[in-house]
């Protein structure tokens, strides 16, 4: 049988989205290498901007929903939030050493970032009908582009930094965004059936100024905000603001849905135990990419291998290890139940604690030696991207399972801002620990330290996890055999 087509529209949105993660990834690869060696920031200042640039970026997606839900409709929100990424590459890519310059390309690229992450996705949806086969297709394309983008991004504009300079490597960034752009626009035709612009709720007046004129004044000012946020470190406070009111928002859900309030509290501990798990990931971008910097022997054929390089380990590893578990999940029935449920997100926990517990033996010999392995590095790494497989699916996937029209989504947002906004902001706090003031052996032991205990932590959290699952599947099934009897 025949295989239908996808929709046409789809190729122009894979095609934004590949080089959307070119961009963002391709940026983020050598945003923290760039402070520490170019803008001469310490290792601690470094990831404090670090996790609050990337904390910011999980926030605004909330908002850039809202605004594509009432005012410009996903197909422009896309647009706008491309235009908006391509300009903060383009500040990234200016030959200018004024950190004013840095905090406020971050605060265009995370407007960006907000109006175009959140309003991809469901983009994409508007091409099926709800009945559609051609559906889950579709959204596996959209992954998979994804995953190219990040493969090759920090690849590419890790050499153009190392070998043309620091700018270089961030307008090439900005070069991907910007061809992202023009593709997904040729593409305009094919998108005649999705929502638009809502005119009329444009035109209607709050204070005396249509809601047009709050857009443009909120687009021009938000990113002087995002700056401010950036340059006196006040990301937490914006963070703290939005979790109270989600957490608001949770208790609400509890309060109203009396019969799947059990459903629900697993929900809301999938969230924590992925909170926990993305603290721990989020740690690649950050206080690893220093420890390779600062320890790794990176000589491979008598060549220096950028450490922006080592970024795209995760994302082969994630591609590799789907390909797998899809290959895996045709074989079997995966399984629903709780303990099922919880078994795979030990498992994902314990190959994370495997690959700090390699990159801890890395870091003792390298304390032993004067150098840490670049092919350990790459084992411990893999690890890590392997367990991600683990976590995100899985909790995705009980979210949808609950019948609560209206709620899905909103709790789908709220995991979102726990495993990104939340998880990013605690990353930089926890790797605080790997500073030093200079880098030599105390700092070398201080990630030894690190790693270890993160790895020592993680396989506490999965040996309770595994014995709370199992006691309450013993407890159920108890019950449910003297209910039979």
């Amino acid at each position: 049988m025949k295989t239908p087509s996808q929709p046409r529209a789809i190729y122009y949105i894979v095609a934004i989205q590949i080089w959307e993660y070119f961009s963002f990834y391709g940026m983020r690869a050598i945003l923290i290498l760039y402070l520490t060696h170019q803008l001469g920031y310490s290792d601690s200042n470094a990831i404090t901007l670090f996790s609050a640039y990337a904390s910011l970026v999980y926030i605004t997606p909330i908002l850039g929903g809202w605004i594509a839900d009432r005012l410009l409709g996903n197909r422009f929100a896309v647009l706008l939030g491309a235009v908006l990424m391509t300009l903060g590459h383009i500040v990234l890519g200016l030959e200018s050493n004024a950190v004013w310059s840095l905090y406020l390309a971050l605060g265009i690229i995370i407007c960006g970032y907000g109006l175009f992450k959140s309003n991809i996705s469901v983009l994409l949806g508007e091409l099926y009908s709800p009945e559609d086969p051609r559906r889950d297709g579709g959204f596996s394309l959209l992954y998979a582009a994804g995953n190219i983008g990040s493969i090759v991004s920090p690849i590419a504009c890790g050499l153009a930094a190392q070998w043309y300079g620091w700018h270089v490597g961030f307008a090439l960034a900005g070069i991907g965004m910007f061809l992202g752009l023009l593709i997904f626009m040729s593409g305009r035709k094919h998108f005649a059936a999705t929502r638009g612009i809502n005119p009329v709720a444009l035109k209607k007046k709050s204070a005396g100024i249509p809601a047009w004129g709050w857009l443009v004044i909120g687009i021009l000012l938000s990113p002087f905000f995002f700056t401010a946020l950036l340059q006196y470190d006040l990301s937490g406070y914006l963070l703290t603001a939005v979790c109270a009111g989600a957490v608001i928002i949770v208790a609400r859900i509890m309060i109203r849905a009396r019969e799947q309030r059990k459903a629900l509290g697993q929900v809301i501990l999938l969230m924590a135990a992925g909170t926990l798990f993305w603290i721990l990931a989020q740690q690649g971008g950050s206080s690893i990419s220093l420890f390779i910097d600062h320890f790794v022997n990176r000589r491979l054929m008598n060549t220096e291998v950028p450490t922006a390089l080592f970024q795209s380990v995760n994302a082969v590893a994630v591609m590799v290890a789907g390909v797998v578990l899809a290959w895996l999940s045709q074989a079997g029935n995966g399984g629903t139940s709780k303990l099922v449920v919880w078994l795979k997100f030990s498992c994902g926990l314990a190959l994370m604690a495997a690959g700090f517990m390699v990159l801890a033996l890395n870091a003792r010999l390298g304390e032993m030696h004067g150098q840490a392995s670049m092919w350990m590095m790459v084992a411990g790494l893999s690890l890590m991207g392997f367990a991600e497989l683990f976590i995100d699916p899985v909790a995705m996937s009980q979210i949808t399972r609950l019948n609560l029209p209206g709620v899905t989504g909103m709790l789908t947002g709220i995991y979102m801002l726990a495993s990104g906004s939340v998880a990013n902001y605690l990353a930089g706090v926890v790797a605080q620990q790997t500073t030093e003031s200079q880098v030599g052996v105390n700092a070398i032991h201080a990630y030894y330290a690190f790693f270890a205990q993160m790895g020592k932590w993680t396989l506490v959290s999965v040996a309770l996890i595994l014995a709370l699952s199992v006691w309450r599947w013993w407890a159920n099934h108890k019950q449910n055999a003297v209910v039979l009897d």
